[in-house]
């Protein structure tokens, strides 16, 4: 058969393999379809989770959304001037932003994945000629290195997209209908709180940063002088804008360097730690900061867990820790408000996320280093990845220790630390004994196994204990050497 006659049926072949024929789907989709598709995979990237396919997906779409009959290079052109418009539009917003997706929206925090969505919004329903006109200004401008055309071109088009913006939200107030119809145009009911944000620091930027422009650009402690200063600055803000105070407090936070230490302006502007009386006060945007980066760090311990990235989640355990601590210090968190019982829920939540990492560690830690008998079939040496996951797990379980108080662990992890530690140390021993009349057959394996558990030792005796061990099982296993002479 001639290459001409097999061509056709290659080419049958290729389009109808499963990826052809989900580009095929995909292209297909409703313009409005492909977008909140779209989004969803962004924000699900953004909160760290793995979308199988997402970027042959991703990739579908925006091929999916060129005109068919465009050459090349002009089908490349529309995602560059998507993205040129957003990126200097939205770069004012950077210090609001926020990878992690909050199960209570926080005034003051935009998710970064909610900025595509909303620039869609814009482009696409409320003013596409004006949209597509600033996407050609902004790039020929760009290209031109003329950055203050581009920022004068956005800084016309947002006292036109702001009104009509409003009205959309104002109206999806009216119903629940109106609310949902919104919702679905914009992709998720959180880009509609995060478009109220992006609008609100967009207009009034200048205003936001001005409350705290007289701030230190780092602030060890905010008590004593430094509190009433930066009470000082806020307070005419608080008085005459409060709708503003949430965005000057985020941006006061940045400056801190303990970030819970922010919920103490509302104390002191509430002249009380009781939450009832912060609630009535306009600081009390202060509290719903800190507490919107106690979540962000259990779930930043989650995604590290997730990853492998020990030291990641070791860091976000202890913001946690240090976060709950300086809030219960500066507040009467009893009884049963709504900050107590976010606060229980995420003490909960990072308790049961950890609990599961570290209870399984002593059967794993035994089933390591048992000492085998003779009658036991001969096995490989223990894989060196296995014992770093394990002391992964064991630094994990000291992390846990130092900070048991604030995430509810101090039952659990002593008890998951006193059964390994009663058992390291005897079977340590009994695997020395062992390794001096072991078979050759058996004594790569023991080996292993002693230096697994001197490892394992140092985790929970400390390292100078274990150099003790080291040189004793060194002692062994060199005396076995001798004895299989």
């Amino acid at each position: 058969m001639t290459e001409a006659a097999t061509a056709p049926r290659q080419d049958q072949a290729a389009a109808s393999s499963p990826v052809e024929r989900l580009r095929a789907y995909l292209t297909a989709l409703p313009e409005a379809a492909k977008q909140l598709l779209s989004a969803e995979i962004t924000r699900a990237k953004a909160r760290g989770e793995e979308v199988p396919g997402g970027e042959l997906i991703l990739a579908a779409l925006r091929q999916g959304s060129a005109p068919a009959a465009v050459p090349p290079a002009a089908a490349e052109a529309p995602p560059e001037r998507e993205e040129v418009v957003p990126r200097l539009m939205f770069r004012p917003l950077e210090p609001f932003l926020i990878d992690e997706r909050l199960e209570t929206k926080v005034r003051g925090r935009i998710m970064r994945a909610s900025l595509p969505a909303i620039w869609t919004f814009f482009r696409r329903d409320l003013k596409p000629a004006e949209a597509t006109s600033l996407e050609e200004t902004c790039r020929a401008a760009m290209e031109a290195g003329d950055d203050a055309r581009a920022n004068q071109a956005i800084a016309a088009f947002l006292p036109m997209i702001r009104p009509v913006a409003e009205a959309a939200i104002e109206q999806s107030n009216g119903s629940e209908q109106e609310r949902k119809r919104l919702a679905v145009r914009l992709g998720d009911e959180r880009v509609r709180d995060d478009l109220i944000d992006v609008l609100t620091i967009l207009s009034d930027l200048p205003t936001i940063t001005a409350a705290i422009a007289k701030a230190p650009a780092s602030i060890k402690n905010l008590a004593d002088e430094g509190l009433a200063n930066a009470r000082a600055m806020l307070d005419p803000l608080a008085a005459s804008r409060p709708a503003l105070l949430a965005y000057s407090l985020a941006l006061l936070q940045g400056r801190l360097l303990n970030r819970a230490h922010l919920a103490r302006l509302a104390v002191s502007a509430a002249e009380s730690d009781e939450p009832s009386k912060i609630a009535t006060n306009p600081y009390r945007a202060a509290v719903d900061l800190v507490i919107g980066d106690i979540e962000r760090a259990t779930q930043r311990v989650s995604r590290a867990l997730k990853e492998g990235r020990g030291d990641r989640a070791a860091a976000g355990i202890k913001e946690f820790h240090d976060s709950v601590r300086s809030l219960r210090t500066d507040m009467s968190l009893t009884g049963d408000g709504p900050w107590t019982r976010r606060i229980g829920k995420l003490r909960a939540d990072l308790a049961t996320l950890l609990s599961a990492q570290i209870e399984g560690v002593p059967g794993e830690v035994r089933r390591l280093i048992r000492p085998r008998q003779r009658s036991e079939q001969p096995m490989q040496p223990v894989a060196e990845e296995i014992v770093a996951e394990i002391e992964d797990r064991l630094e994990l379980l000291n992390h846990c220790r130092t900070y048991a108080s604030e995430i509810a662990l101090n039952e659990i992890t002593q008890r998951v630390f006193a059964e390994i530690q009663g058992y390291l140390d005897p079977t340590l021993t009994q695997l020395m004994e062992n390794i001096r009349s072991a078979p050759d057959t058996d004594r790569a394996l023991k080996i292993s196994q002693i230096e697994a558990a001197v490892r394992f030792s140092a985790k929970i005796f400390g390292a100078s204990y274990a150099q003790l061990l080291q040189k004793a099982a060194d002692v062994a296993i060199n005396s076995g050497k001798t004895q299989g002479r």
